[in-house]
């Protein structure tokens, strides 16, 4: 299942309901409803109309969605907040309105974050503070996690816990990192996946290490690393070359993964439409692949 998040149009200043719309257009089967969206009246409302609109859509649904009123910034180590509860909330709502295939969240941010107002692209500017006591931030977390567990019980969602990456350009603190950490919280919370976010780990070197959890990866991000014009690395660049999925081969072979790209506004749809395409053929050719690793090694040459 391929899909794309509505991060790319709610960056463009789309509201939710177009936002769907124009990811189904382009010919994605899965709609992930992500994070930039702005507030609006009556949400539960608007996803109704969604799924009475695009029944044959499967639909996911990742923080920060929905949108609260106020600018906010979830972090998962300031546990059971009345903001965190809140968030919470509307992500168990929502997947049961959409009727959808997972929820994910962020993993643990271990600094201090302020926000510093709202950017052109519907996300807060944050300034990245000083670290957080690790072992009180783990504590939060578990304790948001119990309640996470008993609403996913009770409404049979799963959940993933996406490995971070860079904020700012700038590398931060947070929880589960290494593929032991994930280990030691699946274990706690044996429900719970991970969505592995393929640029993240690129950025942290930990792509392997990740990709070994893979009889816990549910969903996979897909976007790539580059730099801007001021030279500075950023995440969410386009996917433009085939080898981008060579690292991924053992997990493209099983057929229950969902894969989303998640871009911002400054991808073109040409490029997220090229990026599809790839995928396609990847997955395309899999069923053969399988029986002949030699061809499945020669498909990521182009």
């Amino acid at each position: 299942m391929i899909g794309l998040s509505t991060t790319y149009f709610a960056k463009q200043g789309l509201s939710i309901y177009e936002s769907v719309l124009r990811v189904v257009e382009l010919g994605f089967g899965v709609v992930e409803l992500g994070a930039s969206h702005t507030y609006e009246d009556d949400i539960p409302a608007i996803l109704r109309k969604i799924k009475r609109d695009f029944p044959n859509v499967d639909f996911t649904i990742h923080t920060l969605f929905p949108p609260l009123r106020e600018m906010t910034w979830f972090n998962p180590a300031d546990g059971l907040s009345e903001t965190n509860k809140k968030i919470v909330d509307g992500l168990f709502e929502a997947a049961l309105i959409l009727d959808a295939l997972l929820i994910s969240i962020h993993a643990p941010v271990l600094n201090e974050i302020k926000l510093r107002g709202e950017n052109t692209g519907n996300l807060c500017k944050v300034e990245i503070g000083k670290p957080k006591d690790i072992e009180i931030c783990k504590e939060n977390f578990f304790e948001l996690m119990e309640y996470i567990s008993g609403k996913s019980d009770i409404n049979r969602a799963k959940v993933l816990i996406e490995n971070m990456g860079y904020i700012n350009s700038l590398p931060i603190g947070f929880y589960p990192y290494t593929g032991e950490d994930f280990l030691g919280l699946f274990e706690m919370f044996p429900d719970t996946g991970l969505l592995l976010d393929v640029a993240h780990a690129k950025q942290y070197g930990n792509l392997q290490e990740l990709i070994s959890l893979d009889g816990k990866i549910s969903e996979i991000h897909l976007h790539d690393i580059g730099s801007t014009s001021s030279g500075r690395g950023r995440g969410h660049f386009p996917v433009k070359d085939i080898a981008f999925f060579e690292p991924l081969k053992e997990l493209i072979k099983k057929d229950s993964l969902v894969f989303v790209f998640e871009h911002g506004s400054d991808c073109s749809e040409d490029e997220v439409l090229l990026g599809k395409k790839l995928l396609e053929k990847v997955l395309a050719g899999r069923s053969y692949l399988l029986k002949n690793e030699s061809t499945w090694q020669a498909s990521f040459q182009g």
